[in-house]
């Protein structure tokens, strides 16, 4: 029986290119909710993380009890934003045909919401590829989300790629080989990774490298 390879894929800074709508997102609702601004390094310094740590990364000491009115109006201004300004990273979309035509399960495992999750596939024309897409939980780790994503698909093998030291953090709680990626904003963060890629067509050869 053919062994089951899986490629599951963190997507901001991974695959999507996610300051081209989350930095104009984030300053509407800023304004909106608090009458406040923040510069952009903040904001992109926070993706990656849970929504909770992003509220609280961009309010410092803004009360929980209005982190659901927060949430609702970045879902608005988010999902009105990634229309109109949306990209992948530069071959990304080549790659991942080619790892569903050579064969290998693909997944996504973000931080971000269900709904985000597949509306960014969607808009990057991604979604055919990709067998789950695996948003967080409420109170969820990025290493749960990952288990959630191998509990469903039950392969032989599995991979993570991402860019962020969570990414990595998931792949090592759950006894993987993890591919950093190192052409967004923080290469730093994947030093340690197994093998470390320049831009997303080396993901390919990672892969074979690591699962076969």
């Amino acid at each position: 029986m053919k062994e089951k390879k899986l490629v599951v894929f963190d997507m901001d800074g991974t695959l999507n290119r996610i300051e081209l709508f989350i930095i104009p997102t984030y300053k509407e609702v800023l304004r909106k909710f608090a009458d406040t601004e923040v510069d952009d390094d903040t904001v992109l310094s926070l993706m990656g993380c849970v929504d909770e740590d992003i509220y609280q990364g961009l309010l410092p000491g803004a009360p929980m009890e209005r982190f659901e009115e927060f949430m609702k109006l970045t879902v608005e201004a988010e999902f009105r934003n990634i229309d109109l300004y949306h990209g992948a990273f530069d071959g990304v979309l080549e790659m991942i045909r080619q790892l569903n035509e050579e064969g290998y399960i693909l997944a996504v495992c973000t931080n971000g919401t269900n709904g985000y999750a597949r509306k960014i596939v969607q808009a990057l024309e991604i979604a055919p590829y990709f067998t789950w897409v695996q948003g967080a939980e409420p109170g969820c780790t990025k290493s749960e989300t990952l288990k959630m994503v191998m509990d469903r698909i039950r392969p032989d093998k599995t991979v993570m790629v991402g860019d962020r030291h969570h990414d990595m953090q998931a792949a090592r709680d759950n006894g993987l080989p993890f591919v950093g990626c190192q052409y967004w904003r923080m290469p730093h963060e994947v030093e340690e990774a197994d093998i470390k890629v320049s831009r997303p067509s080396q993901i390919i050869a990672a892969v074979k490298a690591l699962i076969g």
